[in-house]
Protein backbone atom coordinates (compact mmCIF):
# COMPACT_ATOMS: atom_id res chain seq x y z
CA UNK A 1 0.00 0.00 0.00
CA UNK A 2 2.70 2.48 0.46
CA UNK A 3 3.73 2.27 -3.14
CA UNK A 4 0.16 3.17 -4.24
CA UNK A 5 0.15 7.08 -5.42
CA UNK A 6 -2.74 9.12 -5.97
CA UNK A 7 -2.52 11.32 -8.69
CA UNK A 8 -4.16 14.77 -9.68
CA UNK A 9 -4.02 16.23 -12.76
CA UNK A 10 -5.21 19.78 -14.17
CA UNK A 11 -5.89 21.40 -17.43
CA UNK A 12 -7.07 24.73 -18.66
CA UNK A 13 -10.01 24.30 -20.73
CA UNK A 14 -11.69 26.83 -23.15
CA UNK A 15 -15.25 26.67 -23.47
CA UNK A 16 -17.60 28.70 -25.97
CA UNK A 17 -20.63 30.67 -24.18
CA UNK A 18 -23.84 30.95 -26.55
CA UNK A 19 -25.01 34.57 -26.95
CA UNK A 20 -27.46 34.95 -24.60
CA UNK A 21 -31.24 36.27 -25.82
CA UNK A 22 -30.16 39.46 -24.47
CA UNK A 23 -27.25 39.94 -25.79
CA UNK A 24 -28.66 38.69 -29.56
CA UNK A 25 -31.26 41.52 -29.06
CA UNK A 26 -29.12 43.97 -29.32
CA UNK A 27 -27.02 42.44 -32.00
CA UNK A 28 -24.15 41.17 -30.10
CA UNK A 29 -22.89 38.01 -31.93
CA UNK A 30 -19.20 37.94 -31.38
CA UNK A 31 -18.30 34.69 -29.57
CA UNK A 32 -17.23 34.80 -26.09
CA UNK A 33 -15.23 32.52 -24.35
CA UNK A 34 -14.31 31.51 -20.69
CA UNK A 35 -11.65 29.74 -18.92
CA UNK A 36 -11.88 26.86 -16.22
CA UNK A 37 -9.20 24.37 -14.85
CA UNK A 38 -10.68 20.94 -15.38
CA UNK A 39 -9.00 18.67 -12.16
CA UNK A 40 -9.24 14.65 -12.49
CA UNK A 41 -8.05 12.26 -10.34
CA UNK A 42 -6.61 8.53 -10.34
CA UNK A 43 -4.22 5.92 -8.82
CA UNK A 44 -0.68 5.14 -9.42
CA UNK A 45 1.82 2.59 -8.64
CA UNK A 46 5.64 3.41 -8.01
CA UNK A 47 7.56 0.27 -9.53
CA UNK A 48 10.84 1.30 -8.62
CA UNK A 49 14.08 3.46 -6.71
CA UNK A 50 14.19 5.79 -9.37
CA UNK A 51 10.89 6.92 -8.94
CA UNK A 52 8.67 5.99 -11.89
CA UNK A 53 5.20 5.25 -11.56
CA UNK A 54 2.66 3.36 -13.86
CA UNK A 55 -0.92 3.96 -14.38
CA UNK A 56 -3.56 4.28 -16.56
CA UNK A 57 -2.98 6.82 -19.47
CA UNK A 58 -6.55 7.81 -19.51
CA UNK A 59 -5.72 9.10 -15.78
CA UNK A 60 -3.05 11.36 -17.13
CA UNK A 61 -4.61 12.07 -20.90
CA UNK A 62 -4.43 15.88 -21.75
CA UNK A 63 -2.80 16.97 -18.26
CA UNK A 64 -0.75 20.34 -18.55
CA UNK A 65 -0.14 19.64 -14.59
CA UNK A 66 -0.02 16.16 -12.84
CA UNK A 67 0.65 15.66 -8.97
CA UNK A 68 1.93 12.44 -7.05
CA UNK A 69 0.55 12.35 -3.20
CA UNK A 70 2.28 9.59 -1.47
CA UNK A 71 0.67 7.51 1.12
CA UNK A 72 3.07 9.47 3.65
CA UNK A 73 1.43 12.66 2.78
CA UNK A 74 4.68 14.28 0.51
CA UNK A 75 3.83 15.37 -2.49
CA UNK A 76 5.66 15.99 -5.76
CA UNK A 77 5.62 16.93 -9.62
CA UNK A 78 5.03 13.81 -12.12
CA UNK A 79 6.55 14.15 -15.29
CA UNK A 80 5.30 12.04 -18.05
CA UNK A 81 7.97 9.48 -19.71
CA UNK A 82 6.06 7.13 -21.68
CA UNK A 83 2.47 6.40 -22.51
CA UNK A 84 0.14 3.62 -24.50
CA UNK A 85 -2.97 4.76 -25.44
CA UNK A 86 -3.67 1.80 -26.85
CA UNK A 87 -3.26 -0.62 -23.76
CA UNK A 88 -3.99 1.81 -21.90
CA UNK A 89 -0.85 2.41 -19.82
CA UNK A 90 1.25 5.50 -18.62
CA UNK A 91 4.51 5.70 -17.01
CA UNK A 92 5.28 8.81 -14.90
CA UNK A 93 8.80 9.71 -13.24
CA UNK A 94 9.29 11.21 -10.04
CA UNK A 95 11.94 13.02 -8.38
CA UNK A 96 11.75 11.78 -4.49
CA UNK A 97 14.36 10.10 -2.27
CA UNK A 98 13.09 6.77 -0.08
CA UNK A 99 9.72 6.27 -2.33
CA UNK A 100 8.47 3.21 -1.61
CA UNK A 101 8.99 0.78 -4.19
CA UNK A 102 5.83 -2.37 -4.59
CA UNK A 103 7.55 -5.80 -5.69
CA UNK A 104 6.02 -7.78 -8.31
CA UNK A 105 3.94 -10.66 -8.01
CA UNK A 106 3.70 -13.40 -11.37
CA UNK A 107 0.19 -12.79 -12.80
CA UNK A 108 1.04 -15.60 -14.85
CA UNK A 109 0.72 -17.92 -12.18
CA UNK A 110 -2.63 -16.43 -10.88
CA UNK A 111 -5.66 -18.86 -10.50
CA UNK A 112 -9.13 -18.31 -11.13
CA UNK A 113 -10.41 -18.13 -7.25
CA UNK A 114 -7.26 -16.49 -5.96
CA UNK A 115 -7.72 -13.60 -3.92
CA UNK A 116 -6.45 -10.16 -4.89
CA UNK A 117 -6.91 -6.85 -3.16
CA UNK A 118 -7.24 -3.48 -5.16
CA UNK A 119 -5.76 -0.10 -3.62
CA UNK A 120 -6.14 3.01 -5.25
CA UNK A 121 -7.49 6.51 -4.44
CA UNK A 122 -11.57 6.33 -5.49
CA UNK A 123 -13.53 9.24 -4.67
CA UNK A 124 -10.27 10.67 -3.70
CA UNK A 125 -10.49 8.62 -0.74
CA UNK A 126 -6.59 7.62 -0.89
CA UNK A 127 -5.39 4.22 0.12
CA UNK A 128 -8.58 2.44 -0.46
CA UNK A 129 -8.52 -1.28 -0.10
CA UNK A 130 -11.07 -3.63 -1.92
CA UNK A 131 -10.58 -7.50 -1.95
CA UNK A 132 -12.06 -10.06 -4.49
CA UNK A 133 -11.20 -12.88 -6.27
CA UNK A 134 -9.59 -13.74 -9.76
CA UNK A 135 -12.72 -14.45 -11.82
CA UNK A 136 -10.96 -15.05 -15.26
CA UNK A 137 -7.33 -14.56 -16.39
CA UNK A 138 -6.38 -14.20 -20.08
CA UNK A 139 -9.13 -12.35 -21.21
CA UNK A 140 -8.75 -11.74 -25.20
CA UNK A 141 -11.41 -10.50 -28.03
CA UNK A 142 -12.74 -8.15 -25.83
CA UNK A 143 -11.72 -5.21 -29.00
CA UNK A 144 -10.17 -3.14 -26.22
CA UNK A 145 -6.75 -3.29 -28.07
CA UNK A 146 -4.64 -5.20 -30.38
CA UNK A 147 -2.89 -6.61 -27.36
CA UNK A 148 -5.09 -8.10 -24.89
CA UNK A 149 -4.29 -10.45 -21.18
CA UNK A 150 -6.97 -9.08 -18.95
CA UNK A 151 -7.31 -10.32 -15.42
CA UNK A 152 -10.73 -10.14 -14.38
CA UNK A 153 -11.43 -9.40 -10.99
CA UNK A 154 -14.67 -9.01 -9.07
CA UNK A 155 -12.68 -6.65 -6.24
CA UNK A 156 -15.12 -3.24 -6.08
CA UNK A 157 -13.76 -0.28 -8.05
CA UNK A 158 -14.57 3.28 -8.42
CA UNK A 159 -13.94 6.37 -10.02
CA UNK A 160 -10.37 7.53 -8.78
CA UNK A 161 -8.99 3.57 -9.02
CA UNK A 162 -8.02 3.59 -12.02
CA UNK A 163 -4.05 3.44 -12.63
CA UNK A 164 -4.13 2.12 -8.46
CA UNK A 165 -2.49 -1.63 -7.71
CA UNK A 166 -3.83 -5.26 -8.00
CA UNK A 167 -1.89 -6.91 -5.13
CA UNK A 168 -1.90 -11.15 -4.90
CA UNK A 169 -2.03 -12.38 -1.61
CA UNK A 170 1.78 -12.43 -0.98
CA UNK A 171 1.88 -8.33 -1.45
CA UNK A 172 3.20 -8.39 -5.38
CA UNK A 173 1.81 -6.41 -7.86
CA UNK A 174 -0.10 -8.39 -10.55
Amino acid sequence: APAVVNIYTARLVTERIAPSALDQMFGDFWPRYQQRIERSLGSGVIVDMQGHIVTNHHVIVNAEAINVQLADGRIADARIVGRDPETDLAVLAIDLKSAPVVPFGRSDRLKVGDVVLAIGNPIGLSQTVTHGIVSATGRQQLGLASFEDFIQTDAAINPGNSGGALIDTSGGLV
